[in-house]
């Protein structure tokens, strides 16, 4: 008894399987082109880790416009010798250990001792600071990148999921559409839980007779405009202070701020061209079957 296997006579080898199906050419160069990019960066963090780098994300606007929420912070050691008064550092202190404050230099006492103090922020920070408190000075402040390594997660988690159930489809159509709209879906999640487009922060209040002055800061990656109920309009970008004074009260004291997305047309158009993003992968992907198909 022998046995023999089929050979086939074009001289192409089968393509590899993906849950039943062949796997296309896109999917296979999606894949590679994610692998060699990934490589890249982990390469990259692991030069940086070794020689002592930390990189963290601004989750406060106490830097104000210098470095906005969502900023991604990449320190490299310091010595305090070297430090002078306006450069930025990053500290920990003995109270709050688990924290990370990115602060600037605003003093430095005769013996060494270095105050800091965030730019929006009305008094110096609480602590002297010495070598042993220092975590080290950006090298690098990205805006909005640090949006990016919060999402991180969700992004990943939403895009093996969507991956994973639509893997079953064996219509190119049908898979690759629900793939955009999960991705779509995946972002629109993490934008929601996140809310790096639009937040606006209060950060102190002034009382005065019948009225209130607000300080704001703009914590969003958008440009917005604050409306003060019964007060001032103030226009603010990314980590931006402005102040409102609201003279309509409640009868409890209160007051009410909105904000609003503030683009100019062309932002307009970029922000509407971006949410027909999906809606044009679609048709395009369906446009390139038929067009295979014919």
């Amino acid at each position: 008894m022998s046995l023999t296997s089929a050979i086939p006579l074009s001289g192409t080898l089968p393509r590899p399987l993906l849950g039943g199906r062949a796997v296309s050419r896109s999917e296979t160069v999606l894949a590679w082109s994610v692998a060699a990019i990934a490589a890249l960066l982990l390469t990259a963090a692991a030069l940086f880790l070794s020689n002592g780098g930390r990189w963290f994300v601004v989750e406060t606007p106490s830097m104000g416009e210098a470095a906005p929420v969502g900023t991604l912070v990449l320190d490299m050691p310091v010595q305090a010798s070297s430090l002078e008064i306006g450069d930025i550092v990053s500290y920990r202190t003995a109270v709050n250990p688990d924290v990370t404050y990115t602060h600037r230099v605003v003093a430095i006492d005769a013996d060494g001792g270095i105050h800091a103090r965030g730019d929006v922020n009305g008094a110096v920070d609480p602590w002297t600071l010495t070598q042993e408190n220092l975590v080290g000075s950006p090298i690098l402040l990205v805006p909005h990148l640090g949006w990016l390594f919060r999402a991180a997660p969700i992004l990943l988690v939403g895009t093996l999921l969507i991956w994973a159930l639509t893997s079953v489809f064996t219509d190119r159509i049908t898979r690759s559409s629900l793939r955009i709209a999960g991705g779509s879906l995946t972002v629109a999640y993490a934008a929601f839980v996140l809310k790096p487009f639009v937040n606006v922060t209060t950060i102190s209040n002034t009382s005065a007779k019948g009225s209130v002055e607000a300080t704001v800061v703009s914590a969003g990656m958008f440009p917005v405009r604050i409306d003060a109920v019964g007060g001032n309009t103030v226009h603010l970008v990314d980590g931006q202070v402005g102040r409102v004074t609201i003279h309509e009260l409640t009868h409890n004291g209160h007051y009410q701020l909105m904000s609003n997305i503030d683009l100019d047309p062309m932002g307009w158009a970029a922000l509407i061209a971006a949410c027909l993003v999906p809606l044009l992968l679609c048709l395009a992907v369906g446009r390139v079957e038929t067009v295979r198909a014919a």
